[in-house]
């Protein structure tokens, strides 16, 4: 935990190096917390990276489009601290100025790793949704329906992590995400799924609802998503599994006997 006399001093080199260096597009940053004595597996605490940013918003938090080099510097050249101090800056900064910092992310992603993106999407886009899902919800399908295949994977699980914490969005994901079935799903049908798992635990009456729509389907992706989330037993999703359990097609058959085998587990443990 950082004391008084610890934020006082990073506070005075936070405002000595914003005043002094950053004026002359000096981005070495790590002068600010280069005095600080701990480290943990020789790295500077995110607390202390946490708090400097802090301060750095505080200060220059009005100033958005010209400290925009700022913040990329900090996400391109400045390693693992930089990285940290980026996304706690655009944390508190993106709702102020959403176009702006949005297309900066987005430039940001398009050269990440998935690893990367992913702790960004925790960090930025997540609390944002939750807080704000009418403004940034319809930023998250999009990216789901049209970014790259990491950004495509790490919305869907973004998505999984937003229902369990607020499942009154259910509605609104779960008519995002059939909308996309009937396209190939390819790799990220396994994401799919995992989220379709936790609307069936969450919302049975809008998982039911998935069943009334597409049970009648004999599309295999469907089918599989369908058959591989079953969470509890329903009559009403035995008795589409038990026609998928005669189909011809062989993908089909298969995710519906398997299914069946399940429901009637879960259905004896029912009794």
């Amino acid at each position: 935990m950082l004391t008084i006399d610890w934020k006082e001093r990073l506070t005075q080199d936070t405002d000595s190096y914003l005043q002094e260096k950053l004026p002359q597009q000096d981005y070495d940053f790590e002068i600010i917390f280069n005095a600080y004595p701990e480290r943990s597996n020789g790295k500077v605490p995110t607390e202390v990276i946490n708090f400097i940013s802090g301060i750095i918003v505080q200060r220059l938090g009005k100033h958005h489009a010209e400290q925009i080099p700022f913040y990329r510097f900090l996400w391109f050249k400045k390693g693992d601290n930089g990285k940290q101090a980026f996304a706690a800056i655009l944390s508190k900064l993106l709702h102020k100025e959403p176009e702006l910092y949005l297309n900066l992310l987005e430039e940001i992603f398009a050269k990440a790793e998935a690893e990367d993106i992913g702790a960004l999407m925790d960090k930025i886009m997540l609390p944002l949704c939750r807080k704000y899902p009418e403004q940034y919800l319809n930023v998250i399908f999009g990216w789901n329906k049209r970014g790259s295949e990491e950004l495509t994977a790490q919305a869907l699980k973004l998505l999984t992590k937003l229902v369990r914490r607020n499942p009154e969005l259910i509605p609104q994901v779960f008519t995002h995400i059939q909308s996309l079935w009937s396209y190939p799903l390819g790799d990220l049908q396994s994401l799919h799924l995992a989220l379709l798992k936790n609307i069936a635990k969450l919302d049975e009456e809008a998982y039911l609802g998935a069943w009334q729509e597409f049970g009648i389907s004999r599309t295999p992706q469907i089918v599989e998503l369908l058959c591989g989330s079953i969470e509890h037993y329903h009559p009403e999703i035995e008795a589409h599994v038990e026609l998928w359990t005669k189909s011809g097609n062989a993908r089909v058959k298969k995710a519906g006997t398997n299914a069946m085998k399940a429901l009637l587990r879960k259905k004896g443990a029912k009794k």
